[in-house]
């Protein structure tokens, strides 16, 4: 029993530092940005964009880590895996919390396109081997992430207005010098548990003999668990709350979309990037 118990070791610290990855999520980094966007009057997109880009940083050490080791394929899938694990979190949220009824609207397609090809991109570049590795996918990758922050810009010009009224309702209890200690403390334990997550999966690759797309779907999970804490506590709070409108539900699409498109246009390219380098230097 200890000889087994041994040999999984680094398994189950990957587990453990998702446990830790959860904590953190919940009780500095999403309770920070409530704080920040009630004392900053923030609208419910740009309040979700925060929230995408800063759950995104454990997929975004988790890659690099694995790239600087050699194991893009784990970062790709990693990458893959997690945009579809989001997306399912973000139904269950919506499932559990009644919402399903409110997400059919014109108004709501652009966020749901932006995250769902951000599924569809990286199952494609699984299937053509070698194009993960190339400068110039990159390239096209980062250039599909300007073009949604520019689309989702014109086409939501409406949201401040339309959320106005309630934005200017509330009213915040904690300063935004308090809220912005509490992200900048969430977003430091989780970049800093996101390079032990790389390094545990290099762990699991080289003593358990798993393949690299099994470690992509292990850290996918691992990585999405920010993810599923923020699209559970933000409509929990608008429960709390008596919101009547969509304002929560608009938050956690945007935070899906942000999540899935900075993990496929910000972040694996900087996966690719590391990794060339590496290969070049070695």
């Amino acid at each position: 029993m200890p000889a087994l118990l041994s040999h999984y070791k680094h398994l189950a610290a990957l587990v453990g530092l998702g446990i830790l990855v959860v904590l953190i999520t919940r009780y500095l980094l999403t309770q920070g940005v409530e704080w920040l966007a009630d004392n900053a009057r923030l609208d419910p997109k740009v309040k979700g964009k925060i929230l995408g880009f800063s759950t995104s940083i454990p997929e975004l050490v988790a890659t690099v880590s694995t790239a600087a080791m050699g194991l893009l394929g784990a970062g790709l899938w990693n990458i893959a895996s997690s945009n579809i694990i989001n997306s399912l979190l973000f139904v269950s949220a919506l499932l559990w919390y009644r919402q399903h009824g409110r997400i059919v609207q014109i108004q709501f397609v652009d966020e749901i396109g932006f995250a769902l090809s951000a599924i569809g991109l990286p199952l494609l570049l699984a299937t053509q081997s070698g194009m993960e590795r190339s400068p110039w996918t990159a390239a096209a990758l980062f250039f599909v992430f300007l073009v949604y922050l520019v689309l989702d810009k014109i086409l939501n010009r409406h949201v401040r207005v339309e959320y106005e009224e309630e934005i200017n309702r509330v009213k915040g209890n904690h300063s935004v010098a308090s809220a912005l200690l509490l992200i900048g403390l969430g977003i430091a334990g989780i970049s800093l548990s996101g390079y032990y997550l790389g390094k545990m999966a290099s762990q699991v690759v080289n003593q358990l003999g798993m393949p690299q797309y099994a470690v992509g779907w292990i850290l996918g999970f691992i990585t999405s668990l920010p993810e599923m804490t923020t699209f559970f506590a933000v409509f929990a709070s608008a429960k709390k709350r008596g919101e009547d409108s969509d304002s929560g539900l608009q938050s956690n699409l945007d935070n899906l979309a942000a999540s899935n498109m900075s993990n496929l246009g910000l972040i694996f390219p900087i996966g690719i990037i590391v990794f060339l380098a590496v290969v070049h230097l070695v």
